[in-house]
């Protein structure tokens, strides 16, 4: 497709040059047209948002009415926040917001940073229902972990590089589909007609073959 290209430098060229030569001190992040622009004061962000207003009119561009905010990023040594301050944003299916953050010596600070947005774990979650693997009875465990590994694996590479521990909820609703899985596949449980008795199977298997599912590598066992 043309249309993104086009628009990707249209964009380099209205926003990315203009602002580099406008505002040189002001770095800034852009995906397609979602943008972020790092700002040190809440004032210097004001009178940068006014400019980019006007520069979009000028391009015939209008700035998201909802997505256009100021965040206020806390962190150590900032100023403090009043409560009306936005204090996070999505962006490239992560949120992010203030979070506790370790130093190169260790030392447990207030930073900010992101981790798996909500959105994406229920885009995750969604995929997992379209995909409903807790019918795929004609495999076994391996072959089920064989199927699933390519797709835990990249959103394990994708949100897992920061705060991993955040995909911890998303991992709890793909292990109950897999136990969902092994109550259609075995008679044994359909008679017992309570999924619990596997998820508790799921456990001990998790115990013997902990490494068959790429999530399960790194912790999230049933």
């Amino acid at each position: 497709m043309i249309s993104p290209l086009l628009a990707n430098l249209f964009l380099h060229v209205v926003f990315d040059k203009w602002l580099e030569g406008q505002f040189p001190d002001c770095p800034f992040e852009r995906y397609a047209d979602d943008i972020i622009v790092h700002v040190k004061s809440k004032s210097y962000a004001l009178q940068i948002l006014k400019s980019i207003r006007e520069r979009m009119a000028r391009c015939k561009l209008e700035l998201h009415p909802e997505k256009t905010k100021l965040v206020y990023c806390k962190r150590k040594g900032r100023d403090k926040q009043s409560k009306t301050d936005v204090r996070q944003f999505d962006f490239l299916g992560y949120t992010f917001c203030r979070r506790k953050v370790r130093t190169k010596a260790g030392k447990i600070i207030p930073g900010f940073g992101p981790a798996i947005s909500r959105k994406s774990m229920k885009r995750i979650s969604d995929e997992c229902r379209r995909l409903g693997f807790h019918r795929w009875v004609h495999l076994d465990i391996h072959g089920l972990a064989a199927a699933l590994s390519a797709k835990i694996r990249g959103w394990l590479n994708y949100y897992g590089r920061f705060y991993k521990s955040a995909m911890q909820r998303i991992f709890e609703v793909i292990n109950r589909r897999i136990a969902k899985w092994a109550f259609n596949k075995y008679k044994r449980f359909k008679r017992r007609k309570f999924v619990g008795y596997a998820q508790r199977w799921l456990r001990l298997i998790a115990k013997d073959y902990a490494n068959i599912f790429p999530h399960w590598q790194h912790g999230f066992t049933p």
